[in-house]
């Protein structure tokens, strides 16, 4: 039996920013640097705030200064930053409401935000669109000091909810970590569009089929 559901954010209840909008083209061409060198750095520095080890506006302008373009830094360029983000944020109101849905039907059920992300972006989507409220508890990466798909991240998140893998849904759009969430024993649903979540959630809890909307 289920009783607690693992629930990424980007690509499930949101779209994924870095890989689906152009925001990082708007950074780039703002601050005169590579489209495709700035993608890349971010790429690869992208567990360094996500585990909450440096904060992200830091991270960038790291970046940009790395690109040799235009300087970067100070409240107002960390101000354009956070509205090219909120910008690009799209929520995928069924995902929402498929979860409500679920809360009021399975009230013992714990559920448990498990996404990669920088804390400030995090919280930035929550003060728009109020997905934590969505959660018994909150495992980001940013909480956890740890990333997907590494086994110490399920692990301390386990730890944190007092659950065990057999009684967990994993739901994610990646499927490296998916793998690595079912080769710890946990279950998983593959949300590679974000409507599987609204279509199949209720049913991969131990369920009838849930509705788009309610």
């Amino acid at each position: 039996m289920i009783r607690t559901l693992f629930v990424d954010a980007g690509g499930v209840l949101y779209n994924n920013i870095n890989e689906e909008t152009d925001f990082l083209v708007r950074v780039a061409d703002r601050y005169g640097v590579d489209r495709t060198e700035l993608a890349r750095r971010v790429e690869e520095a992208a567990p360094s705030y996500e585990d909450g080890g440096t904060h992200v506006h830091r991270v960038f302008e790291r970046i940009v200064a790395a690109g040799r373009g235009r300087p970067c830094g100070g409240p107002a360029d960390r101000s354009w930053l956070d509205r090219a983000y909120t910008d690009s944020v799209h929520a995928y109101e069924d995902s929402f409401r498929a979860l409500r849905a679920l809360r009021r039907e399975r009230p013992g059920l714990a559920v448990v935000l498990t996404n990669n992300e920088a804390e400030h972006w995090d919280r930035l989507k929550d003060a728009a669109f109020g997905h934590f409220a969505l959660f018994d508890s909150v495992c980001s990466s940013w909480r956890v000091r740890r990333v997907k798909p590494s086994g110490s991240f399920f692990a301390e998140a386990l730890r944190r909810c007092r659950a065990t893998a057999a009684e967990t849904l994993l739901v994610d759009d990646r499927v490296n970590v998916l793998r690595a969430g079912a080769a710890l024993g946990m279950r998983t649903l593959h949300v590679s569009t974000p409507e599987v979540l609204a279509r199949r959630l209720r049913q991969a809890v131990g369920g009838g089929s849930l509705p788009a909307t309610s």
